[in-house]
């Protein structure tokens, strides 16, 4: 007796002899298509790179702000109160950090008013500007 249609044997008879495994060409349009993927996505990483480094920058300029300021606070007399001007360098880049001190006052107690800029030196961009009242118990 002959059995017709799809036994057993004849499917995987079938599937041994039709299907090789991947083609040359389906291997080279696998590797087209995640070529076109990854050139889709590869602006958006650079971008991710660029952003992350200008975030670097003014967590640094912000820090050296706070650094100026708290310098200033820690003062207790005119004479001790006095401006900054001075660069450090950053990650990549020189930073100019400024302090400027308002007049001293002809009595005491008082307070003087500070402002604080940090700037890039290559391109002189303000990043970061920050003021506050420092109070003073003497000359």
């Amino acid at each position: 007796m002959v059995r017709r249609g799809w036994g057993p044997s004849r499917r995987l008879t079938e599937l041994s002899e039709n299907d090789g495994g991947f083609s040359l060409i389906e291997s080279v349009v696998a590797l087209f298509v995640l070529m076109i993927i990854a050139t889709a996505v590869l602006p958006i990483l650079l971008q991710g790179l660029v952003q992350s480094s200008k975030n670097q920058t003014m967590v640094t300029a912000a820090s050296l702000a706070n650094q100026a300021l708290e310098g200033a606070r820690a003062q207790k007399t005119c004479a001790g109160l006095t401006a900054l001007d001075q660069t450090s360098t950053g990650p990549g880049v020189t930073l100019r950090t400024q302090r400027i001190v308002g007049a001293c006052p002809a009595t005491f107690p008082a307070t003087v008013s500070v402002l604080v800029k940090v700037s890039r030196t290559d391109t002189g961009a303000a990043l970061v500007s920050a003021s506050t009242l420092v109070f003073l118990t003497a000359a």
